[in-house]
């Protein structure tokens, strides 16, 4: 079983259940990964996580697999899973991508703008919710807002290989949008506010601008150079 944790909420909701073992499993660690609580190259194994959560290993075993698809662990066979790394180059790569799909999905929905109002209707309650984790000093909860803000108008491409790809992302991203808020605390406010402008370029159907804010956006948030 391949799952993320919006997968797996809208299947526990779907069954009036809580979370199966192994996706308490994936969130308990790829929430300690984000967070940086987990550091890069930490060694973790089945069992530590499993004696923690009170699980069997088998649920375990089926997160650390998820968690190596997302790219967060490296599996060792017997010995347990490394903690990947991100150095300047992956995050390029990952801003890169994230720069391609999301404004090729501004570009699609200029072309349907009876959509355009739902969409801004759900990015402002994002934009809500970072602002109040930011308030609250919950920086995973404002790096999962900022990446559902994202997400959510990489949605409106209404293409599943699409949509397996952002999701598959999802967790690496969540955490550089963490890493920033623990580095540049100081940037939060500017971020949210280049948020609120991303939004109001797209309500307007103002691709260029939104095209070019979301480059600078990623570009001095993330400290990467002018490559994207």
């Amino acid at each position: 079983m391949q799952f993320s944790p919006a997968s797996s909420s809208r299947a526990s909701s779907s069954r009036g259940t809580g979370p199966s073992a192994a996706e308490r499993a994936y969130s308990h660690v790829a929430d300690a990964i984000i967070s940086g609580e987990l550091a890069a190259s930490a060694l973790i194994t089945e069992g530590d996580v499993a004696a923690t959560l009170g699980l069997s290993r088998t649920p375990v075993r089926e997160a650390f697999l998820t968690l190596e698809s997302a790219g967060l662990l490296r599996l060792f066979p017997k010995k347990g899973a490394i903690v990947t790394a991100v150095d300047d180059i992956e995050t390029a790569e990952l801003l890169q991508v994230r720069i391609l799909l999301e404004t090729k999905a501004v570009q699609l929905l200029g072309d349907r703008p009876g959509r355009i109002d739902a969409v801004d209707a759900e990015l402002q309650s994002l934009i809500q919710a970072q602002t109040d984790a930011a308030a609250a000093g919950d920086l995973l909860a404002y790096a999962r807002a900022d990446h559902r803000f994202h997400s959510r108008i990489v949605d409106e491409t209404h293409n599943s290989v699409i949509d397996e790809i952002y999701s598959r992302l999802g967790p690496r991203l969540e955490r550089l949008v963490h890493r920033v808020a623990v580095r540049d605390p100081d940037t939060i406010d500017r971020l949210i506010a280049e948020h609120r402008l991303l939004a109001e370029h797209l309500q307007v159907g103002d691709t260029a601008a939104y095209d070019q804010l979301l480059r600078a956006h990623l570009e001095s948030g993330h400290r990467v150079p002018r490559m994207l």
